[in-house]
């Protein structure tokens, strides 16, 4: 199964908003339909972050990664490729 850019991004899920800070979430994506907040710090899950000031965030291979969210959805998507998530 090829699973396309749009594909990835339809998938889009909010996992969580934090009440104490409003405006953060945390986007999950692909095989999403059970993370919980806490999957987010443990394991291995696709996830994009908005932070409380509107920033999104992306840390994946230990690098961080700052932009629009299309801009982040698009490099998770070709990480994601590149690590054999949709094999």
């Amino acid at each position: 199964m090829v699973v396309t850019l749009a594909g990835f991004r339809a998938t889009l899920r909010v996992t969580w908003a934090d009440p104490e800070s409003p405006g953060e979430r945390v986007f999950s994506y692909w095989n999403n339909e059970a993370v919980t907040p806490e999957a987010c710090d443990r394991e291995e899950v696709l996830h994009i972050v908005r932070a409380s000031d509107g920033a999104f965030r992306l840390e994946i291979a230990n690098l961080l990664h700052t932009g629009s969210l299309e801009e982040l959805e698009g490099v998770l998507y070709s990480w994601a490729c590149d690590e054999g998530w949709f094999d």
